[in-house]
């Protein structure tokens, strides 16, 4: 049976972000591309407040949307987010 952590779109992407600390605010991120396309990145903010992600190496598109969703999660500080996007 599938659940909804198994969800990959068929268009766009699903963010998924896991906090996995609190100090510093760290979050472990999923994104879930078309088909059975999967990227983990790790999110933490630097001492300037700045969204960074490991690996730096993501696809731009990706990475974008992940910094837009990063503000959302630095000012709440959620346990877990998930979101829907279109990622050309």
């Amino acid at each position: 049976m599938l659940s909804s952590h198994d969800l990959h779109p068929k268009q766009g992407a699903r963010f998924v972000f896991t906090r996995v600390d609190e100090a510093p605010l760290t979050y472990q991120v999923e994104v879930f591309l078309p088909g059975t396309s999967r990227v983990e990145a790790q999110l933490t903010w630097d001492e300037n407040g700045s969204p960074a992600i490991e690996p730096a190496a993501l696809d731009a598109a990706v990475a974008d949307q992940l910094v837009k969703l990063a503000r959302v999660l630095k000012r709440s500080a959620a346990p877990r987010l998930s979101r829907w996007r279109d990622v050309p």
